[in-house]
């Protein structure tokens, strides 16, 4: 279903917002703005995590290649890629790579995604990035939080 572009960002809004609003409410009363943030990037860490395990086809476009071609992966990174059999452990291996990578390689990697046909999904990353105001590397947290 697509929207009009003011629907859309209205809708942004209130998810961000509601996002905070339960942030606050669940935090103790003598919990600072600080501590309150930061739970909120967590929380947006793990919401940008979920999506990127459920939206990205990493046999689409021949993602793999293309981001080796690009230098976000080794030729090394690839091979290990590829010789799981699994989709799903392909792309919980991509990402938790992506996480050891710098926030140039990410930026090309979300190019990267556009280059594939997965256009939407890079803008959902860069519009929930834009909206936190963080760094890329900073949201997503360890390898560990990815599952």
């Amino acid at each position: 279903m697509c929207y009009p572009t003011e629907q859309r960002q209205t809708t942004a809004n209130v998810v961000v917002s509601e996002t905070s609003q339960a942030v606050a409410a669940a935090s103790p009363a003598g919990e600072d703005v600080i501590t309150r943030l930061q739970r909120l990037d967590s929380s947006l860490a793990w919401m940008i995590d979920q999506f990127l395990v459920h939206a990205i086809d990493v046999k689409r476009g021949k993602l793999i290649d293309k981001l080796v071609a690009k230098h976000v992966l080794s030729s090394d990174e690839r091979k290990r890629i590829k010789k799981l059999k699994k989709a799903d452990d392909k792309l919980n291996s991509l990402l938790i790579m992506l996480k050891a990578k710098s926030a140039a390689e990410f930026d090309s990697f979300l190019a990267t995604l556009s280059e594939t046909g997965q256009q939407s999904v890079a803008d959902v990353v860069r519009r929930a990035l834009h909206t936190a105001g963080q760094d890329p590397l900073q949201e997503l947290g360890t390898p560990t939080q990815l599952l």
